[in-house]
């Protein structure tokens, strides 16, 4: 009987047992808590910007100056659907797909939307091609009529007459009750940001961040 307990306390565990030793499991937590520990150490030494593997990295750019009321978009959000007049009838921004949009409501009772539209006009006329569009939407009942006469008063030359007269695109582009707004739109129609109140979009601030767009780099407020 006790030569049978003294073989039993000897016996090696076998199969799945062997696994559950105190001196197994103690060698797989430290085995784990090395890999954590070279995890966190790593992870430490990577810019928290850095490119994700297999990315290209393309940089960002930090709006400022003329530009300093921009505010990028958070998530981005998709570009509305709803049709609008343009020179060629009913169009809607699935028509500029491919190309970076600056989608500008304005009207002609609103003072700051007149004050900014020159410099539209200057950045479709620098910028306006196939990698980039403005297109500045009236947004006012007999608006064509109204917007076609001020343009022709003003020298607006460059840009196309694009109306929202029943207001429908206005209300589902959304986030703003006033007047001008003016949203960013990438090239796959993702929202890039907006800018609520007049801008100089002539301006250096305004070419570098239109140019930041085209070239697909992050846009920080």
């Amino acid at each position: 009987m006790g030569q049978e307990m003294l073989d039993s306390e000897n016996k090696q565990p076998s199969g799945f047992s062997k696994y559950l030793q105190p001196r197994f499991l103690l060698l797989v937590w430290m085995g784990l808590g090395a890999i954590f520990l070279a995890f966190i150490s790593i992870s430490a030494m990577i810019p928290s910007d850095a490119p994700r593997p297999g990315t290209v990295p393309v940089g960002s750019h930090r709006v400022g100056g003329e530009m300093a009321d921009f505010t990028p978009a958070f998530p981005p959000r998709r570009a509305p659907q709803v049709a609008f007049t343009g020179p060629g009838g009913q169009v809607s921004l699935a028509d500029f797909r491919g190309q970076v949009v600056l989608v500008n409501l304005w009207a002609t009772w609103c003072a700051p939307c007149l004050e900014e539209m020159p410099s539209l006009n200057a950045l479709q006329k620098k910028m306006g091609g196939d990698d980039f569009q403005v297109v500045a939407i009236a947004a006012e009942p007999r608006a064509e009529e109204k917007a076609l006469r001020f343009f022709d008063e003003h020298g607006i030359d460059t840009l196309d007459l694009y109306s929202d007269p029943l207001l429908s695109f206005a209300t589902t582009m959304g986030g703003s009750t006033a007047l001008p707004v003016s949203v960013l739109y990438d090239a796959k129609g993702n929202e890039i940001g907006r800018l609520v109140g007049g801008a100089d979009w002539a301006s250096d601030d305004a070419v570098n961040l239109i140019n930041a767009a085209i070239a697909g780099r992050e846009i920080k407020g």
